[in-house]
């Protein structure tokens, strides 16, 4: 079982996404879909160790050339984050929610897409600067959870 993990406010700088307890760097889309009638898409797009594009289901395929980096919050800073975790083996049945390491029960459908368009690699100066800038122009961050309620409406809750 793999554990899938995104803490946030909500903003894109401040977002860290964790597999297995590391954190990703790298990443230029995620995209989760779970719904209770069985749907299980999870995709993740990152530039790898190589320099490459991968796109992998988190759940089920071995990220090859993944990179890690060091912790992004202190925790203190994480505080002030929700925490978002997905734990399973790729089939809905077997997947557990967690929001701020509570289960969640009731979800009819989770959805998630945090996408940053793919940087060019820098030239010139920007090679040297330690920090590259984030393009957030095309940038998207969307992530929300429906519940049904005990009297059986359905309602529908931004995470982050």
């Amino acid at each position: 079982m793999a554990t899938f993990g995104i803490e946030s406010n909500g903003r894109l700088e401040n977002t860290a996404i964790y597999y297995n307890g590391e954190q990703l760097a790298g990443l230029r889309q995620v995209l989760l879909n779970l719904g209770e009638d069985g749907t299980f898409d999870a995709l993740i797009t990152y530039r790898g160790d190589d320099g490459e594009l991968y796109t992998k289901n988190p759940f089920t395929d071995y990220l090859e050339h993944v990179r890690t980096m060091p912790p992004s919050f202190t925790e203190e800073e994480a505080q002030s984050l929700r925490l978002l975790v997905i734990e399973s083996d790729g089939n809905i049945e077997n997947t557990v929610v967690y929001l701020n390491d509570e289960p969640l029960e009731g979800i009819v459908h989770l959805f998630v897409n945090i996408s940053v368009p793919d940087a060019p690699p820098p030239r010139g100066f920007r090679l040297f600067s330690r920090r590259q800038p984030v393009p957030t122009d095309r940038a998207e961050f969307r992530a929300e959870i429906t519940f049904r309620e005990a009297d059986g409406r359905l309602t529908t809750e931004n995470i982050f």
